[in-house]
């Protein structure tokens, strides 16, 4: 994961109109790393802001959708303190059809 020197330099554009919603990062054996505010980007990619700018993410993590209610293996390839950039590495699967989803 790449981290920023300049503020604008790589930075994901939002989606016009994207969705602000509630979400999870959890390790790949399912333990949960943080709430977070997930948010669409304008190449279909996901927006991510965790509340501790000093979080350590793993390049590869899930992520849980509290709205639509799916979980997706994602690897993070830009980060500026609160604000990640994450690439989907398959589509969302409903959380009740993952294999070994666990209650977080």
């Amino acid at each position: 994961m790449t981290r920023s020197s300049y503020p604008l330099e790589g930075r994901p554009v939002p989606a016009t109109r994207a969705r602000l919603r509630s979400g999870k990062l959890l390790n790949l054996d399912c333990t949960l790393l943080s709430e977070c505010t997930l948010y669409d980007l304008e190449n279909g990619d996901i927006g991510i802001v965790v509340q501790d700018p000093d979080l350590p993410v793993p390049d590869r993590i899930l992520i849980d959708d509290d709205k639509d209610l799916t979980r997706v293996f994602t690897e993070i390839h830009w980060r500026m303190g609160p604000y990640l950039f994450g690439m989907y590495l398959e589509p969302p699967v409903p959380l009740h059809e993952f294999h070994g989803a666990e209650e977080n």
